[in-house]
């Protein structure tokens, strides 16, 4: 998906300097479009900058948790127990499923946290491709321990990595916030809902879960600011987070990270999560345009 649209950028990115070199002198190109990005980013920044802080101070606080569940995991991978490694694999997701929300404000890290084979021209032969889905499919697939211990360690660095990028505020936006908060609350029930997020451990309904939580941490600082315009709005906004929740709800047990295999699922279930998901997008849509933030 990365390389078509990478391809698919490219090509516009091409036709509209063509068009634009026609009509405009290149300097103004550069000098309308730099000014243009900035004031965007400075207004949203300088408006909202309490409540995108506090959304990140709760990702900083999950990536420092995330932190000594990977290297339980890589503990885990060392003793050679099938077993206690895909425990430790799944206590070790939710967190940046959450954390994710953010991820085109670190997009390095997530490439190398959370990427998929479809996002390398080589697939799952690609060297580039590591981090949790690698380490997935040798653990479930293949059973292959001894193989997921260099990308557990790669992937401590990665964690570790992304922990300074949230500790720098100059990263984070309001418009980002809001971008983040829409495109993964589309992206479970567009393309998640297929499974292709855990194909191999089949823990795909924690994904979901985790991603929803994640979003609502960073719209709840701004929850108080869309009560005061639209108090009616701002009930929507909870009220499909909450629906989101619940259409899962039953596929957890008390005391355990992981839940039922999402392959049990059957198509009532799956059209609950994809309806709610898609209200939930629809309510963070209009608390975005209530808030004056752009698009």
């Amino acid at each position: 998906m990365k390389t078509i649209l990478r391809f698919l950028g490219l090509g516009l990115t091409a036709l509209s300097l063509i068009f634009l070199t026609n009509c405009t002198p290149s300097s103004e190109i550069v000098n309308s479009t730099t000014t243009s990005d900035a004031t965007t980013v400075a207004t949203t920044s300088s408006d909202y900058a309490e409540q995108v802080q506090a959304g990140v101070k709760y990702f900083r606080e999950q990536a420092q948790e995330q932190l000594p569940l990977v290297e339980k995991l890589l503990e885990a991978l060392k003793s050679g127990n099938i077993e206690a490694a895909k425990t430790a694999y799944v206590n070790s997701r939710p967190l940046y499923e959450e954390i994710e929300i953010l991820a085109k404000n670190f997009p390095q890290e997530d490439t190398d946290i959370d990427a998929r084979p479809y996002a390398f021209d080589a697939g799952e032969k690609d060297k580039a491709f590591k981090g949790f889905h690698r380490i997935e499919a040798l653990i479930y697939r293949d059973g292959d321990l001894k193989a997921a211990i260099p990308y557990t360690e790669e992937l401590i660095a990665s964690v570790k990595s992304l922990t300074k990028k949230l500790n720098d505020p100059s990263n984070f936006n309001a418009k980002d916030h809001f971008e983040g908060m829409i495109a993964i609350a589309t992206e479970v029930p567009a393309k998640k809902i297929s499974s292709e997020e855990e194909t191999w451990s089949d823990q795909s309904i924690l994904i979901f879960k985790h991603n929803w939580i994640g979003i609502y941490s960073q719209y709840e600082p701004f929850a108080k600011l869309v009560t005061e315009k639209d108090a009616n709005l701002a009930q929507k906004v909870e009220s499909a987070y909450r629906a989101c929740l619940k259409t899962v709800e039953p596929l957890f047990t008390e005391g355990k990270v992981a839940a039922k295999p999402y392959s049990s699922l059957n198509i009532q279930q799956r059209n609950a999560i994809v309806k709610a998901s898609y209200e939930f997008r629809d309510a963070l849509i209009k608390a975005r345009d209530t808030l004056g933030i752009p698009a």
